[in-house]
């Protein structure tokens, strides 16, 4: 698929918002100083990861783009006041976040082209939306001075549309708080929140660096500090495609699966329905050839864990669950394959306990499993994450909902799930190696069960 050429973007202005400061000191938040990092914010991903959502402005609406810039920042430094991590930044040692309020990076760009026939390319062609992100320099040096999140608008050719790019400190905010943040952000712009409503208290700030204090175990930070996409360090060679899985094709898939013990979930269906496909694409590049597979889903533990006070946390708090392809043990079978994923992530909900202890134990098991099949040449690896429920798609600024959406930069090879605007189907961004996408997007079960709108 030819990539359509995109008019440069110019960037207009950079500067940093800050928490929205209070004419009563005596209400002000009184604010930790230093927010510690945990277990879990140790193995997550070490790097900026954006999410770009696109919305067209109708002109009757906002008629001037300096009105929708003033909205976004008054409401971004209110938010600011009670997630106050999100301003900070590393400490020198990296384990723990400096809560001095030093202000996420915001930056104003316009770019020639009209919305419309942006939105026409883009939805053919994902990845024209990385031009939309924000370019940041996160390296060891810096990494003190760099801001927890950038946000970066972009407006389109005579106001016809924005792109909003949020990028965020993986190490230290997880999808669900990402995303959450976009949500919360959105809810305080088109409602106009005051500073001291308690609808801005969207999360809770657990102490997570004392209930899963960080490990010390040089063989569980091997993985962190050669992490797996450094094997696709040539990244002119990952694409990205969406597809559409709609509530009729769902249905089909679960007659196709026939009787098990369970009703599937869309979300299973469907990760199931991609992980055969993609695994069929690394036989065809293996000679025919099946290997062992390793999927990897992150799974949310807000709401699984026995404690009611983990529902909002802010922060990293995931499990990666890994579910391993061992040809001639599990076949090929769209059931075997469904089968063979609920029972793992069954035995993984089953064994979450009260214990922070336990979930200590299981997370550094997981953990060491993945690092070692990764470390094996003759297992491909995958990862699958849902974002299925998460109100993205609600992140109404006051202008309305997006039309489009794109997460990631296309490290490694990636399944993210997001609801249709009616939220009945699923909308699939698939991040491969070139020639792998060229085989996935041929597969005829994969021409046969989904659309590219």
């Amino acid at each position: 698929m030819e990539s359509k050429v995109l008019t440069k973007i110019n960037i207009l202005s950079k500067n940093l918002i800050r928490s929205f400061p209070t004419s009563n000191h005596d209400n002000d938040v009184d604010h930790p100083k230093f927010y510690k990092l945990s277990f879990f914010d140790q193995f997550a991903l070490q790097m900026h990861v954006p999410c770009v959502l696109f919305y067209p402005i109708k002109y009757s609406t906002f008629t001037k783009i300096s009105i929708i810039h003033e909205r976004l920042e008054q409401s971004l430094s209110k938010l600011l006041t009670h997630v106050y991590p999100a301003s900070g930044r590393f400490t020198s040692d990296g384990q723990s976040i400096n809560c001095h309020d030093e202000g996420v990076l915001f930056i104003k760009a316009k770019v020639d082209s009209q919305f419309c026939d942006f939105l026409k390319d883009a939805k053919k062609d994902i990845d024209l939306a990385l031009d939309f992100c924000p370019k940041i320099d996160r390296s060891v040096s810096n990494l003190s001075i760099t801001p927890l999140v950038v946000v970066q608008v972009t407006e389109f050719a005579c106001g016809t549309g924005i792109a909003l790019s949020v990028s965020s400190e993986h190490a230290v905010i997880d999808g669900f708080t990402a995303l959450k943040f976009v949500y919360e952000w959105s809810k305080v712009s088109k409602m106009g929140i005051n500073i001291h409503s308690d609808k801005i208290n969207c999360f809770t700030f657990d102490d997570f660096g004392t209930i899963f204090p960080p490990t010390s175990d040089d063989y569980l930070l091997k993985r962190v500090k050669s992490p797996r996409d450094d094997h696709y360090h040539d990244l002119a060679e990952m694409v990205a495609r969406r597809f559409v899985i709609n509530q009729s094709v769902i249905s089909k898939l679960r007659e196709n699966v026939g009787v098990v013990y369970f009703r599937p979930s869309r979300v299973e269906l469907v990760i199931a329905f991609l992980w055969r496909a993609l695994i069929n694409v690394y036989r065809r590049k293996n000679n025919g050839r099946l290997r062992p597979c390793l999927l990897s889903i992150p799974v949310n533990l807000r709401g699984k864990v026995d404690s009611p006070r983990y529902e909002n946390s802010f922060g990293n708090f995931v499990l990666e669950v890994p579910v391993k392809f061992i040809p001639r043990e599990t076949g090929m079978e769209l059931q075997e394959i469904l089968l063979l994923i609920k029972d793992v992530i069954q035995k993984t909900n089953v064994s979450f306990a009260k214990s922070s202890d336990d979930i200590h134990s299981l997370a550094s098991k997981f953990h060491e499993e993945i690092q070692e099949w990764e470390e094996n040449e003759q297992v491909d690896v995958c990862m699958a994450s849902s974002l299925c429920r998460f109100p993205i798609n609600e992140a109404d600024f006051g202008w309305g909902k997006p039309c489009l959406l794109s997460f990631g930069l296309r490290r490694s090879d990636m399944f993210w799930l997001y609801d249709t605007q009616c939220g009945t189907g699923i909308i699939v961004q698939a991040d491969l190696k070139k020639d792998y996408m060229d085989m996935f997007g041929c597969d005829k079960d994969v021409l046969s069960f989904t659309c590219d709108e």
